[in-house]
């Protein structure tokens, strides 16, 4: 179980990679991405390198937070590691869906359909 919640973040963090190099090859250079600040909405804009890169790092420190916590349970051969990479996934998937509306985001202030 802890394999497979590792695995899918792991590839969901790829998934992420994925989607800001087509933002970085279909935005046009001056295009800002916005990033989202909690549930009020889109409330900072980032330059087109920035905007991109800071998607996929967030991923990154989520799915770093969380192999950290499986290690220590896993170590201290503590159950509770399988249940919470169980949210390790949908964490992810909340995240990959909001960069992707930020780029459509960005799509869109510049012009782009």
């Amino acid at each position: 179980m802890v394999a497979a919640g590792l695995a899918g973040g792991g590839l969901l963090v790829l998934a992420m990679i994925a989607v800001s190099v087509r933002g970085w090859l279909t935005l046009p250079a001056d295009a800002r991405v916005p990033i989202r600040h909690g549930l009020r909405g889109y409330g900072n804009y980032l330059s087109k390198a920035a905007g991109l890169a800071t998607w996929p790092a967030a991923g990154i420190i989520i799915y770093g937070l969380y192999i950290g916590e499986a290690a220590e349970d896993l170590a201290t051969h503590d159950r509770g590691a399988g249940v919470l990479l169980l949210f390790l996934p949908a964490a992810l998937v909340v995240l990959i869906t909001v960069q992707i509306g930020a780029i459509r985001a960005a799509g869109k202030a510049s012009g782009l359909r």
